[in-house]
């Protein structure tokens, strides 16, 4: 079975660790096809490089100031080297992976489908920190140190909506760790980790007209309403850099870059006042043809699961927090759902 993994990446100065991390620990190496879209000045000899390791590798590259977001890349990746592998996997390209990742998220997507016909394993990952390497390391001469945030535990991460209406329509989301080794049928969608069928990328293809924020909860909305059921799965095998206040080292953002140029701002700005229009009118069901809603399940069924009633712009927050569902609706692979 072909795994395709999509990784977009800006000015990222980890995603050859990126792709080491994903061949090196990967079970199966000969079933990857890596997409990766590297919009950065210093571009990477893949085939030289990492051709080795028996993994098919399709690299695209474009200058930093004519990338135009987040949703633009990875749409770029589904149409320009996606060729219809059996599961489509997105990643982020800042990402850790465990060993036998491959094997382990394809064993627990089957135990998915003993409850879901259609299932699409997401979620926030657990965090790594990365540390610049020092002269003055004693026990290393890495460039980067790259370390897990906290120490390993049963854990499934769930979504919730914590902000709910924060912008628009759109609503903030964070990670929730339930403790235990349980499944979670979900609502909420992480664009740093899905793991579908490769089909979802002609159902539910991204909309290159949104910039960033509203990326995950239309695609969250838009794969429920075509039949895809978002699932929570226990100890996801990879990690997660996530940007804060107080690192040594920090990612270089889009929006940061094209802060600085006139042209590239104003060209930017409006992209974002378009996009916050656009989520707008796909979160109300507003939007027509191929980035709208699908027809096998409705508005109503979705407010029903999340709690978040976008007909109406009103919200029940044991739902949205997920409270709701943490103590008595986790699933084992014992368990006789649906």
């Amino acid at each position: 079975m072909k795994i395709f993994v999509s990784i977009a990446s800006f000015q990222d100065p980890i995603l050859p660790y990126t792709i080491d991390s994903i061949i090196e620990n990967a079970n199966y190496k000969k079933d990857l096809v890596l997409g990766i879209f590297d919009q950065s000045l210093q571009h990477l000899d893949v085939v030289k490089e990492y051709g080795k390791y028996g993994p098919e590798i399709r690299y695209k590259t474009c200058d930093p100031k004519d990338a135009k977001g987040a949703c633009w890349a990875r749409k770029k990746i589904q149409t320009e080297l996606f060729e219809g592998e059996d599961i489509f996997m997105q990643i982020d390209s800042h990402t850790m992976f465990s060993k036998n990742w491959d094997t382990d998220l394809l064993e627990k997507y089957e135990n998915c489908k003993q409850w879901f016909s259609k299932p699409l394993i997401t979620g926030y990952p657990r965090g790594f920190d990365v540390i610049p390497g020092k002269p003055d390391f004693f026990n290393t001469k890495e460039k980067y140190v790259f370390r897990k945030s906290w120490p390993d535990e049963d854990q499934t991460h769930v979504m919730t909506m914590h902000q709910p209406f924060v912008d628009g329509y759109h609503s903030s989301q964070i990670a929730h760790a339930i403790a235990g080794t349980k499944y979670y049928k979900g609502f909420s969608l992480s664009a740093g980790l899905i793991f579908v069928e490769g089909k979802w990328v002609e159902e539910v293809p991204y909309d290159d007209r949104i910039y960033f924020s509203g990326e995950e909860t239309t695609l969250a909305l838009r794969s429920f309403t075509h039949g895809y059921d978002l699932v929570h799965v226990p100890n996801t095998p990879l990690y997660h850099w996530y940007n804060s206040d107080n690192q040594e080292l920090k990612r270089e953002l889009h929006w940061d870059m094209h802060e600085s140029d006139v042209d590239l701002k104003t060209e930017k700005d409006n992209r974002i006042q378009k996009a916050k229009e656009i989520v707008d009118l796909v979160l109300q069901g507003k939007e027509k043809g191929q980035y709208g809603l699908g027809n096998k399940r409705t508005l109503k069924e979705y407010a029903e699961l999340s709690g978040i009633d976008y007909e109406n712009k009103t919200v029940q927050l044991d739902k949205s927090l997920f409270k709701y569902y943490e103590k008595d609706y986790g699933l084992t692979i014992e368990d006789d759902f649906e």
